[in-house]
């Protein structure tokens, strides 16, 4: 039985594994074959696969899937002239064959030929434009398709198109290597344009230091607490029984939140204790279940804690909070920080603060224009007060933070407060936004005009909702459901780049590590 769900109004898109088996006459034992292949075709240890291949392709000359496995293989083995003359023939042979049209606009993209792309994938760069007559597309098909237009305008240097695709592309929830890759594509790009502004000595990037630096701790004993529930904070990662969450949410409030609120205190004053035992997930993650939990609560009286805890330096809130801290620790600060935009200010006024412990408060006041309408004023009049403030100190102060810049006149676009035009234009004259987050001042510009055509709204979880969602699509907790597989077909993808490890040193220049400088 087919699984669809409507994308766009003008097709459906199905996850029927079996869909275009009909259309190319494809049997079942060919089909088996076919699962085989996807992943030995890219197999370079395999040395029989591509004469394999061919022998199928004799015996089925009508199944284009067969021509596209041959072309990845030669590609996969290094025959780039072999797998660009299987293509070609392969995209004469059938041109309704979407992955012919993606691979061939993928050789393009390698050989610099982007005005060739729109030829092959259609002028408007959409699916259903290019193939009018279908009313039904394959996941698969869509999302590749999705990922060489991400690709393209990512190359060609269109970065705001790319990012409204890449919207799309996550919509689709696939699994997180597509939208890995996407991102990538965004980010080189990005890193290409930051890379010119230093080569043509147009970027001054301006760093905080650290106040609040983690001093060496040798406590070890844990705390006392109220309930005897909250140990099992320490004992499992957001795996955690939900059942458990629900009994520990339940416990008398007053309580509860001093338990939490000392899991904070915790992760200070045994932080050499814990960053000995090395990272585990089941014992570490008491930081984030009591950041959660304390927003469940509606504990807004913990906020300043919870400010002060995010004011230490980045290898501390690194440790703690990791990559939560620029996509999920917005939420806390957004529950808790609702009916207090005053506290929220004060803290992004802090010299010498972490940026993305400051940027997550941005995203919050962000948010919060975005999910209510009726809070605009408030929070246009908390980003005035700020770049106000930063407007008017001088370059050498430790609260001159261009990233933060950069990442918050991002925040003040996507929410539209066009009344901050002024202010950015004079953060830009001075030089202290990163050039390389939304480009120099008339990029901003452009980007608040295409505002009205995006929406830059995030889901707001509750706990049981936010770990779901966590686990379901981040890398790493990623659960499968063996129920649900839609057909993967390799496509050409030449010279991609690498992937980039965290402790690797950046490839914009700046001669950090890269989960220091450009990750995130």
């Amino acid at each position: 039985m087919s699984t669809q769900k409507s994308i766009k109004s003008t097709y459906i898109i199905t996850e029927e594994v079996h869909y275009q088996n009909k259309k190319y006459g494809i049997s079942e034992a060919l089909q088996h074959q076919l699962i085989l292949l996807a992943e030995e075709a890219q197999n370079i240890k395999n040395t029989k696969v591509i004469d394999r291949i061919i022998g199928l392709i004799n015996q089925y000359p009508a199944v284009p899937i067969l021509k596209n496995y041959l072309s990845v293989a030669y590609n996969a083995r290094g025959d780039y002239q072999k797998s660009v003359e299987v293509n070609t023939s392969m995209l004469a042979q059938h041109p309704e064959y979407v992955y012919a049209r993606i691979n061939q606009a993928n050789n393009y993209i390698q050989n610099s030929d982007f005005e060739k792309v729109p030829e092959i994938l259609g002028s408007a760069l959409e699916i259903s434009q290019l193939y009018p007559e279908r009313k039904v597309f394959h996941i698969g098909e869509v999302i590749n398709f999705l990922l060489v237009v991400i690709r393209y305008y990512a190359a060609t240097g269109d970065l705001e198109l790319a990012e409204q695709r890449c919207a799309e592309l996550k919509k689709l929830n696939p699994d997180y290597e597509f939208i890995e890759q996407a991102e990538m594509y965004i980010f080189l790009a990005r890193m290409q344009k930051t890379s010119n502004f230093f080569t043509q000595g147009k970027e001054k990037i301006r760093a905080i230091i650290n106040n609040k630096t983690m001093p060496v701790t040798t406590l070890v004993e844990a705390p006392q607490f109220n309930h005897s529930e909250i140990q099992h904070l320490y004992e499992y990662e957001l795996d955690i029984p939900r059942a458990i969450l629900k009994e520990i949410i339940a416990l008398p409030r007053i309580s509860l939140i001093e338990d939490l609120e000392n899991m904070l205190m915790d992760a200070v004053n045994r932080y050499s204790y814990f960053e000995e035992m090395g990272w585990n997930e089941n014992t570490h993650t008491f930081v984030l279940h009591s950041l959660f939990l304390l927003t469940e609560v509606h504990a807004v009286e913990s906020l300043p804690k919870i400010l002060s805890f995010l004011e230490y330096d980045y290898d501390f809130i690194d440790f703690w909070i990791g990559d939560h801290k620029t996509t999920t620790l917005w939420q806390c600060i957004y529950g808790l920080g609702y009916t207090n935009t005053e506290a929220l200010k004060q803290f992004l006024l802090l010299p010498g603060v972490d940026t993305y412990s400051k940027t997550a408060v941005s995203e919050a006041l962000c948010q919060m224009v975005l999910h209510n309408p009726e809070k605009r004023n408030e929070v246009l009049s908390v980003y005035t007060d700020v770049l106000t403030y930063f407007s008017n100190v001088p370059e050498d102060n430790n609260l001159i933070d261009s990233d933060f810049l950069g990442l918050t006149i991002g925040d003040v676009i996507d929410c539209n407060l066009t009344e901050l035009l002024p202010l950015i234009k004079i953060l830009y004259d001075k030089e202290y936004v990163t050039l390389g987050i939304n480009g120099d001042y008339d990029a901003a510009i452009k980007y608040f005009s295409g505002q009205a055509k995006r929406d830059h709204k995030r889901e707001v979880f509750d706990i049981i909702g936010l770990y779901d969602h966590v686990i379901n699509t981040w890398y790493g907790y990623q659960q499968k459901d063996k129920n649900k597989h839609f057909y993967k077909e390799p496509v050409l993808t030449q010279a991609i780049s690498e992937k980039i490890g965290r402790n690797d040193p950046c490839p914009c220049g700046s001669g950090k590590k890269y989960k220091k400088c450009c990750m995130k």
